[in-house]
């Protein structure tokens, strides 16, 4: 199911809420309006829009039972010149709308299948420790922090701080730490009732010490690398933070509420800085919980994470993370 740059251009427009050739023309002035209408007939084609209406004047609505699961080339993130995207309320709608056995089976996976049959009786010391180590350390690698996994072993088992690391750096391993201590230690937080309040401490706990402002955001933040704009209102923040949280918070699914914590919680962005960061604890927390088991994306390349994060935030296609988590949890 490929797309050419125009139909990807077509699709970020319909995103957006242009749901005509015309409206959409009028943000795509250059392009003829026949390759705009050639792009929503392969979209329709492909059963990512539906057409309804007059034939003379059709309109189009987005088929999220298929986006969700697009395949998304990575030439297609890496196109500079790709249209602005906006946070999509619809999608939103979407998702709080859909039954939980629906969300379910859209979602599942191989590894959802693993978890189910697995279920440890308890996560062990080592296994812990093994987590805390490698998961603070590749999700403060990805944020550019240059500790090594050595260095980080070390500051972490013997509080032996590494030569050439800056004082923000060592902070910034040493909160992951105690994120997961605050995760293990407040399991009962992180079931089918996880509130707004738990996202807040677990954000505060991760930006302690970094400069990082806690709370709700109250300026516009840019994603480097992104053409995603996310919401700038702090009202219209709150408001969609319960949201997500809802719909993490309705499938019994552990895989699926770790995936949507993934995903969801770094597309609405509600924080100053450290929503990823956030999302990557709550997915874990949420499998601590359930299942006694997390996953650290040691082995997941920053450059592939990156183009997944763009896949979502600009086509609302979970594949790429889907795939990733799905692979993380096989390893173990």
């Amino acid at each position: 199911m490929n797309l050419n740059k125009n139909t990807s251009y077509v699709l970020i427009h319909v995103l957006n809420g242009n749901d005509t050739a015309k409206k959409i023309s009028e943000q795509m002035q250059s392009v003829d309006v026949r390759s705009i209408q050639r792009g929503l007939t392969r979209l329709t084609d492909l059963e990512l829009l539906k057409r309804i209406g007059p034939n003379n004047h059709p309109s189009y609505t987005v088929n999220y039972d298929k986006l969700l699961d697009l395949n998304i080339a990575d030439k297609l993130l890496e196109d500079e010149n790709r249209p602005i995207s906006i946070f999509n309320h619809e999608l939103v709608k979407w998702l709080l709308e859909l039954p939980a056995d629906k969300l379910e089976l859209l979602l599942k996976s191989n590894a959802g299948d693993k978890l189910v049959s697995k279920h440890p009786d308890q996560i062990t010391a080592k296994e812990l420790e093994q987590l805390t180590i490698e998961l603070s350390w590749k999700s403060s690698a990805l944020e550019g922090n240059t500790y090594t996994l050595l260095d980080t072993q070390l500051l972490l088992l013997e509080g032996i701080k590494a030569r050439n690391r800056t004082e923000f750096e060592t902070q910034m391993i040493l909160n992951h730490k105690n994120t997961i201590d605050f995760i293990v230690e407040n399991r009962e937080l992180f079931g089918n009732d996880i509130k707004f309040k738990t996202i807040e401490g677990l954000h505060r706990i991760i930006g302690n010490n970094l400069g990082i402002s806690s709370g709700v955001r109250k300026r516009l933040v840019r994603i480097t690398a992104s053409n995603y704009e996310p919401l700038s209102n702090p009202h219209q923040l709150r408001e969609n933070a319960d949201n997500v949280l809802e719909i993490i918070n309705k499938t019994p699914s552990p895989y699926i509420k770790a995936l949507l914590a993934l995903a969801l919680i770094p597309y609405l962005q509600i924080f100053e800085d450290g929503n990823k960061r956030t999302g990557r604890m709550l997915a874990n927390a949420i499998l601590i919980s359930f299942i006694n088991e997390g996953f650290s994306l040691r082995k997941t390349d920053a450059r592939g994470l990156a183009i997944a994060y763009l896949a979502f935030y600009e086509f609302n296609s979970i594949h790429a993370l889907s795939k990733i988590l799905e692979a993380e949890l096989r390893a173990n």
